[in-house]
């Protein structure tokens, strides 16, 4: 058995996964240090971290200094701040927490989509301004429609799934998707150009990765009906910000739900927040009190399982990792 090990924790994560390593694990908060230059000058000591999408940006300037670190968990799925290539240079095991937060992303997408096509924000503002005007709102029902999911991993598939329940047929772009991995009430499309052209709702669920960076800009926007929706629970920079705004300053979309943002927090000035046309939420998708539960709980279990010398089912960097030796 190992000796005990000292595990950095986010800013706040629900306490439930620090407390089940409590019996080997001594865990600092990152809230607790006065900045990044602190923790840096604090951080060799650390044999592990469970990380945050906002918390902290896992760098190889940071990795250098983290000489006994030994895996980085990820509270979630995307690991868009964490520098994979420097940890599997320094055989750092980086793992996260596949379909957690699956439920909660998809229902908030779905809630995005109904409030968008069933014109909710308009509505709401008409009637508390006076304005009742129910023929004003009307609009084709969901199971007219076609969505389509950018990106069909756990997350995808709960949100087609629920579509499915109300009726639609549900496309799928994902080149990495087998066949055999297709949900039985989706089909799969071979190009983003085709989901685009097919489907009349786009719902992203993509991991930000160099190949997803601005995948859905300009002409994927224009493949669109008018009548379209995008809607983007995933990552902020897969989605072109500027084209989003100018394909509905021209008309050329119905309407977006972004809760997602290139850089967060957005402006208070973001072309966004003035259209009438657009919710936007917080980057809160897949935040409830169940998903956080288990977030915490699968991340913790991540590191329990480094620690008794194992590797995480959601390792995701284990054929790019040095020397698996040096961990122990």
């Amino acid at each position: 058995m190992a000796q005990q090990w000292h595990v950095l924790l986010p800013e706040k994560m629900d306490e439930i996964g620090p407390d089940s390593i409590a019996d080997f694990a001594e865990c600092t908060w990152l809230s607790e240090y006065e900045d990044h230059d602190a923790l840096l000058n604090d951080v060799e000591r650390y044999d592990a971290m469970i990380v945050r999408a906002a918390s902290l940006q896992v760098t190889e300037s940071l990795l250098d200094r983290a000489e006994n670190l030994k895996v980085i968990a990820k509270h979630g799925v995307g690991v868009d701040n964490i520098d994979i290539a420097a940890a599997s240079e320094r055989s750092v095991i980086v793992c996260n927490t596949p379909g957690a937060n699956a439920q909660a992303v998809a229902e908030h997408t779905i809630g995005l989509v109904l409030a968008i096509r069933k014109n909710v924000l308009v509505a709401n503002e008409d009637l508390r301004n006076g304005v009742w005007q129910r023929d004003k709102y009307a609009t084709p029902e969901l199971r007219e429609s076609t969505l389509g999911v950018f990106g069909c991993g756990d997350i995808g598939a709960n949100t087609s799934q629920f579509a499915g329940a109300m009726g639609m047929e549900c496309l799928a772009f994902d080149p990495y998707l087998s066949e055999e991995d297709v949900p039985h009430h989706v089909k799969k499309v071979d190009t983003k150009e085709a989901l685009f052209e097919r489907s009349d709702i786009v719902c992203v669920h993509a991991p930000l990765t160099p190949e997803t960076r601005g995948a859905i800009s300009t002409a994927e926007l224009r493949r669109l009906k008018t009548s379209g929706i995008v809607v983007n629970t995933s990552r902020g920079g897969i989605v072109d910000e500027d084209a989003l705004v100018a394909a509905l300053q021209d008309s050329d979309l119905a309407g977006a739900g972004v809760d997602v943002f290139e850089k967060e927090p957005p402006s208070e000035e973001h072309p966004l927040f003035g259209r009438d046309d657009v919710i936007v939420t917080p980057h809160i998708a897949g935040t409830t009190t169940t998903s956080a539960r288990k977030k915490s709980l699968r991340a913790a279990e991540n590191i329990r399982t480094v620690y008794d010398l194992g590797i995480p089912d959601s390792t995701l960097n284990l054929s790019s990792l040095v020397d698996l030796r040096s961990l122990w």
